[in-house]
């Protein structure tokens, strides 16, 4: 049990050491690239250093279309009423005056990037890797819409916020609490972080969209 948490929790503050570190010496452009290469590469190298298998991407292409499935129908469920808060949210909080949907290039544009630079390296590390090491410690203990959770799904989602806040500190950080759990549910459900891969990069694209379709 120590050596789980020491490895759950001391690779992580130390990752998170790491890149706070590195934007004090780093250039900006540079520092982008580190915080992809080092979610992706730390996990893989230890994974690799104790040989176990990386069993949290899809194995087969009847897992790829779960989780493809469960991706749209997630958006079918979620983005219909977030949309309708998040409307009430930037026309009576924010006051901007109206909606008009900005062009769909602003949301096909980011994307390549949000897969490729922020959504893979990001569930890779938190869903993939240190997910797993969470639910050893804290068992899952509750049944929810087919998949197996408990508290180490709701630590992660926990840990996830605040290293964006550790990066870079926003006061609307704390929302971020409640994706991560929709992120750590797609992968319990699936097996595998293809879904949660796939929502965590279109939902940041399309809220890129969304806010710059207000005036």
């Amino acid at each position: 049990m120590k050596k789980l948490i020491l490895e759950s929790f001391g690779v992580t503050a130390l990752l998170l050491l790491v890149l706070k570190l590195g934007q004090l010496f780093i250039p900006p452009k540079w520092m982008s690239l580190l915080v992809p290469v080092l979610l992706l590469y730390l996990p893989f190298a230890i994974l690799a250093a104790q040989k176990k298998p990386i069993d949290f991407v899809d194995r087969s292409f009847r897992q790829f279309w779960l989780g493809l499935a469960a991706f749209l129908i997630t958006i079918v469920i979620v983005f219909p009423p977030y949309m309708l808060a998040a409307h009430y949210w930037m026309i009576h909080i924010f006051h901007f005056d109206a909606f008009k949907a900005a062009p769909l290039k602003t949301l096909w544009d980011p994307l390549p990037y949000q897969i490729l630079a922020v959504a893979i390296p990001e569930e890779f590390y938190f869903r993939g890797y240190l997910q797993p090491l969470m639910n050893k410690i804290w068992r899952p203990k509750w049944r929810l819409f087919g998949a197996n959770l408990g508290w180490g799904w709701i630590i992660t989602a926990l840990v996830f916020a605040f290293a964006h806040s550790v990066i870079q500190l926003q006061w609307w950080h704390f929302s971020i609490f409640f994706p991560a759990l929709l992120f750590g549910y797609l992968k319990e459900r699936t097996g595998s972080i293809t879904a949660p891969i796939l929502f965590h990069a279109f939902s940041n694209a399309f809220m890129n969209w969304f806010s710059k379709s207000y005036f």
